[in-house]
């Protein structure tokens, strides 16, 4: 099953392709390299940060929460920027354009170059240092910084999941908090039921019950544009009598893709919470084969922060637990 689980994230990227085109600045941080830097080195104490939503206009509909902003302070650097927190990146990362930029207004405020790196880069988050032994620079679509507009929100690169690693989350959405700690907090340990999820290759992945069949969904904090990817089947099971999609255009890479979307009435179970659903989708123009054998492994697809948005979410990831919390 573990063999099974691992080549699903292959499979995932092939067939369902949500990680490599919800947004330009996910799609990017998908582009992880094939040599492995260094890992963050993060404050001994807990990190309590106060995140942003960005916005996107998505196929001509405004989405509010189309990427979930970390802010970060860079040494000698009066400018706060920000960063994506991402779980479907298995790493954090730099945007070149970003970069080159900050260094020719602050050279102080990076570390060196070395190979598309820096090398020992210093970073804030909610006032505490984290130290990036070695962060790898990608070519971002996007451009350089915006200097003059002092209310830009200039996002500089992704946080990835080696910004959680052993270490327990907690993704309160409608407080707009995140919380990276050591152990549960205790007053949310006592109300949560707590589940086991698996951990494979940096991936997380959730048990739950859609439409009353065991499954395991992809979390990937990086998706806000789509709240269930599934397959085409189970989309269509779970959407509202006589319901019309609406359809999406999204890149894959070289490939054009069509993401049909519907709106369902129905729920899902998770960590003993049953959450509402309201939009299912599933991709066109990607390999049948791919998404069967995706199914036959138990995958019921994937899923991010819409599903949670009034929700506290709690991920334990060094002993692989998880509980949520709803207002739904």
């Amino acid at each position: 099953m573990i063999h099974q689980i691992y080549k699903f994230r292959q499979l995932l990227v092939a067939a369902l392709i949500a990680v490599a085109c919800l947004s330009s600045t996910h799609a990017d941080a998908q582009m992880m390299p094939s040599a492995t830097p260094g890992k963050l080195v993060l404050p001994a104490d807990d990190l309590n940060i106060d995140f942003v939503w960005q916005g996107d206009t998505l196929n001509g509909q405004w989405e509010p929460h189309a990427a979930l902003l970390i802010p970060v302070k860079l040494p000698g650097c009066p400018k706060v920027f920000y960063m994506q927190f991402d779980t479907g990146a298995r790493l954090s990362l730099l945007y070149t354009e970003k970069v080159n930029d900050i260094r020719a207004k602050y050279p102080k405020s990076l570390g060196p170059d070395s190979a598309s790196r820096v090398l020992n880069q210093q970073f804030s988050i909610a006032g505490k240092s984290i130290l990036a032994k070695e962060i790898v620079l990608r070519t971002q679509s996007g451009k350089g910084i915006n200097w003059k507009n002092k209310k830009a929100v200039e996002v500089i690169g992704t946080l990835g999941m080696d910004l959680i690693e052993n270490k327990v989350l907690v993704m309160n959405y409608p407080g707009k908090k995140l919380i990276i700690a050591n152990a549960i907090p205790a007053g949310l340990n006592s109300q949560l039921k707590l589940t086991e999820f698996m951990l494979i290759g940096n991936s997380i992945l959730l048990p739950v019950e859609l439409q009353q069949k065991k499954v395991m969904l992809y979390f990937d904090s990086g998706s806000s544009a789509y709240e269930l990817l599934t397959n085409k089947a189970t989309c269509l099971a779970l959407s509202t009598p006589n319901a019309k999609p609406v359809t999406q255009q999204v890149r894959s890479m070289d490939k054009m893709l069509t993401a049909v979307i519907y709106p369902t009435k129905d729920s899902i179970t998770i960590a003993s919470q049953k959450l509402p659903i309201r939009r299912a989708t599933y991709m066109e123009g990607v390999s049948n084969s791919q998404v069967e054998q995706m199914m036959k492994m138990g995958m019921g697809g994937m899923t991010g922060n819409q599903l949670f948005i009034n929700s506290i979410l709690v991920i334990d990831t060094k002993n692989k637990e998880f509980g949520i919390l709803t207002n739904n």
